[in-house]
């Protein structure tokens, strides 16, 4: 899940998805009613204003959540590309699974201990501010974020994968069975039970006239069973990836096409010919980026003449576009799932591009292995 990119923190992109502008409305409409009848006689723009800055507190607590399982996963030598804020809330990018239940305990403990703190501290300053005779609407704010805060910190500790508290059990499970699948799918079932039971409680909700908050349960129910699936899912890929390497699925030599030649010329010579969905494009004997299927389709045919490959080429990012060739399978199918890409060029120790690895040759192996029980 990808978004607009508004700052870095700590190294970690900081991002907001389309779907973020949607939950945002709807707790700036909720504040500004609960203000409303919370206080009299306040002027509006007053209300609003307050109603804001509550709202935007809202959203940095959720940032700073996920900003301590993310700096402690950093601490602990695991990477974090990015944070991104969505309709759900947020969810930070971590590289790899972890190493060990310590770790796990550790990262997963710091949201819910993050969200505590801050429902203390707001908590606090509710009880200052009255102390002070601050406005009631300010007042009121510093009682909402206290109270939301601490509302977050108990969901997230609800024993559901892959929420904070699912984490912290599967790393208990994990350390007293030695197993990480074994933990994952015992942790990842109570997730996806609790997720249909959210599903069940909103379609009651909407039956019994809660239309809005039976939604809102239903969407979430289905997000964590959806999640907990997926998780599971993946944890079994890497599994039976096992100790498979870049090397040992990578296509060599990489299949290129040259970058001056005319994307209907590319369309008959090399993609119906060869019949491959991606090529690496060739510019005076090195690889200058990739070239896919998709990126010809973007193209009306009427200018597949007038457009040459170099036009509609990917431009060779050696961050996100490629990996070495001694990293393990499992890590360049994670880099491929984060950058939204099917295939990354693989390198030698000296950057020299060697060859090209895919999605496709890494679930193959998984379904073979699979069919095969190994």
């Amino acid at each position: 899940m990808r978004g607009w990119h508004i700052g870095k923190v700590f190294g970690i992109n900081l991002e907001i998805n389309y779907t973020w502008l949607i939950i945002f409305g709807l707790i700036f409409m909720s504040v500004s009613s609960e203000l409303s009848d919370a206080t009299r006689e306040v002027p509006q723009h007053q209300l609003w204003l307050a109603a804001l800055v509550t709202t935007v507190l809202f959203f940095v607590s959720l940032l700073l959540h996920e900003l301590a399982h993310s700096v402690m996963a950093i601490r602990l030598g695991m990477k974090v590309s990015r944070i991104t804020l969505f309709v759900f809330g947020g969810v930070a990018q971590i590289s790899h699974e972890p190493r060990s239940p310590g770790v796990e305990f550790k990262v997963a403990i710091m949201g819910p201990l993050m969200s505590l703190f801050l429902a203390v501290m707001f908590g606090l300053l509710d009880k200052a501010a009255r102390a002070a005779g601050a406005a009631p609407i300010w007042t009121f704010s510093c009682h909402w974020l206290a109270v939301i805060n601490a509302l977050l910190a108990g969901f997230n500790l609800l024993p559901a994968y892959p929420l904070d508290g699912g984490r912290v059990l599967r790393s208990i499970l994990w350390a007293s069975w030695k197993s990480l699948e074994r933990a994952t799918r015992v942790a990842a079932t109570i997730g996806e039970w609790f997720g249909y039971t959210m599903v069940a409680f909103g379609f009651l909700q909407i039956f019994t006239g809660a239309v809005g908050g039976g939604i809102w349960m239903l969407a979430l129910g289905w997000l964590l069973a959806m999640m907990a699936k997926a998780s599971n899912q993946r944890v079994q890929i890497e599994h039976t990836l096992g100790d498979i390497y870049v090397h040992d699925l990578m296509s060599s030599p990489v299949a290129t096409i040259p970058a001056d030649i005319d994307l209907d010329h590319a369309a008959h010579a090399y993609f119906l010919s060869a019949r491959f969905t991606a090529f690496g494009v060739e510019d005076h004997g090195s690889i200058i980026g990739l070239v896919r299927m998709d990126d010809l389709q973007a193209v009306p045919r009427e200018r597949w003449l007038m457009t040459t490959v170099r036009e509609v080429t990917r431009p060779l990012d050696p961050e996100k576009m490629t990996i070495t060739a001694d990293r393990e399978a499992v890590e360049a199918m994670m880099k491929m799932a984060e950058n939204n890409a099917g295939r990354l060029l693989v390198t030698d120790y000296a950057g020299s591009i060697i060859g090209i690895i895919s999605q496709s040759d890494i679930m193959r192996l998984v379904r073979v292995k699979g069919g095969l029980g190994i």
